[in-house]
């Protein structure tokens, strides 16, 4: 079987749409790190996030934020 000029161009297309969707960024990498104060520091688990950042805490999160209690998941620990 020979393939044809629209087959190429084809498997070019669906590889270029594979490439393109890799190199997407993942929202952990758009998300505010979180950071190196000694307070944050000290955090090892999501319910101590809550203590600062609920709706009456001394820093709250936006109203858009989703209602979720996984921090870690979408914000990455700050690296030196």
């Amino acid at each position: 079987m020979k393939l044809r000029k629209i087959d190429w161009l084809f498997v070019l297309f669906a590889v270029a749409v594979v490439v393109g969707v890799s190199l997407l960024p993942t929202p952990k990498d758009r998300n505010p790190m979180i950071p190196k104060s000694a307070e944050h520091l000290a955090v090892t688990n999501e319910k101590d996030c809550v203590r600062c950042h609920q709706a009456d805490g001394v820093k709250p999160v936006p109203t858009r934020h989703p209602r979720r209690q996984d921090c870690f998941r979408c914000h990455a620990r700050q690296v030196d």
